[in-house]
């Protein structure tokens, strides 16, 4: 599977990827969420590299990109980069 999802990534070239992690569901998702398995974290992120942001939304979950197959292949085929703490990430509070 993570193979397609980055073949994806040959295809859709997005200028911007938002990612937005106001509220985030734990468990029993996409669908099959309850009130108690929704996290609020108040967070938007947002960049140029898709690859970057996916792999620091993983650590919203306590995962690392490197725990996601599909960011793997994205990073090894050069869509993106997984080693966040290398990026100058630029945290604002509104």
């Amino acid at each position: 599977m993570g193979e397609c999802l980055a073949d994806l990534n040959l295809v859709f070239k997005p200028v911007l990827t938002v990612l937005d992690a106001v509220r985030i569901l734990t468990a029993n998702g996409p669908q099959g969420g309850d009130l108690a398995d929704v996290k609020k974290l108040d967070t938007v992120i947002a960049g140029i590299d898709q690859i970057a942001i996916d792999s620091y939304g993983a650590t919203l979950f306590n995962k690392k990109a490197t725990d996601l197959s599909y960011l793997i292949s994205a990073a090894k085929r050069g869509q993106g980069r997984i080693d966040i703490e290398k990026l100058n990430i630029k945290k604002v509070l509104i």
